[in-house]
This record gives C-alpha cells, sequence and structure tokens, in this order.
C-alpha cells in the first residue's frame, strides 16, 4: 500500500518593513503586584486574613477594579504572597497631549462577615512615558510591594 503524499504550502504574510505611525500621544498604564505579606493577625480568633484590592476608581461611572474578582488571598501572618509573573491589578490606556502624571487610587480591604475593613488606602502617581517603577507600601500590618508602568503605545 503506497503512502500519500502530501506538499503544505505556505505563504508569508508578515509585513517586512512596515512600520505602523504612532497616532496621537497614548499611553498603556499597568499596575502589577510583585509581593504581599501578612504582618499581623488580621482577626482576634485568630483566622487568615482575606484580602483584595480595589484599584482605579476615576472616570464617569468611579468603577473600581475589583482583584480578585471573585473571592480573596488568604494569608497567615508573616505568610508572603508572591506571584510567579506579577499579578495585573490594573490596566488603562490614557491619552495625553503633553505627558504629565495620572493619579491612581489604590486600597487594600481586608474581608469580614460583617464590615470590610480598608488596610490601606492611598493614589498612585504615575508619570507618562516611565520604565517600570517599583513601590512598597505598609500600613496595619500588610506590606505590598507593586511595580506601576506607563509606556507609549502604538494601539
Amino acid at each position: 500500500m503506497g503512502r500519500k503524499r502530501t506538499v503544505r504550502t505556505y505563504k508569508d504574510t508578515s509585513a517586512k518593513g512596515d512600520r505602523t505611525a504612532i497616532e496621537g500621544n497614548r499611553f498603556f498604564i499597568k499596575v502589577e503586584l510583585v509581593s504581599l505579606k501578612c504582618e499581623k493577625k488580621a482577626d482576634a480568633i485568630g483566622l487568615t486574613s482575606e484580602l483584595y484590592f480595589k484599584v482605579g476608581g476615576k472616570g464617569l461611572f468611579k468603577l473600581d477594579h475589583r482583584t480578585p474578582v471573585n473571592g480573596t488571598i488568604h494569608l497567615d501572618m508573616n505568610e508572603v504572597f508572591k506571584p510567579t509573573d506579577g499579578l495585573t491589578l490594573f490596566c488603562d490606556f490614557v491619552e495625553s497631549e503633553k505627558g504629565g502624571t495620572y493619579e491612581i487610587p489604590f486600597k487594600i480591604y481586608d474581608q469580614d462577615v460583617g464590615k470590610d475593613d480598608k488596610l490601606l488606602s492611598t493614589e498612585l502617581s504615575v508619570s507618562l512615558g516611565q520604565g517600570t517603577e517599583f513601590v512598597a507600601f505598609q500600613e496595619k500590618g500588610v506590606k505590598v510591594k507593586v511595580g506601576i508602568s506607563a509606556n507609549r503605545t502604538r494601539y
């Protein structure tokens, strides 16, 4: 019995030498979680801390981006959470003629049965056009390190 010979032909569809022009001044802002450490017990009973983030909340509707969307990050006392590739907490496209800075509200909550406690509340100031900058915060028994970048984009 003979073999059926198949010949595959490929057409080169790459765009060699194509340079897409930068249209306007658009920046891609990204906030990533580098590490999260819980230094205190969150509850008097000794349960683990259930933490979540709310980042953003600017604009017309002031919608916060909650991370994780469903559930929480469970940490014991002195336990460190380090995502392997970075956990994206916030990303956005911003147009600006002259560059400048962009303010992003950043909050960490501890989830409890009755009411969620706000552990950290601050504003992240991002210079448009900057590379990755690492910022660390420590407040109310929580230590957080985030990476912030605002790169120019063609899209």
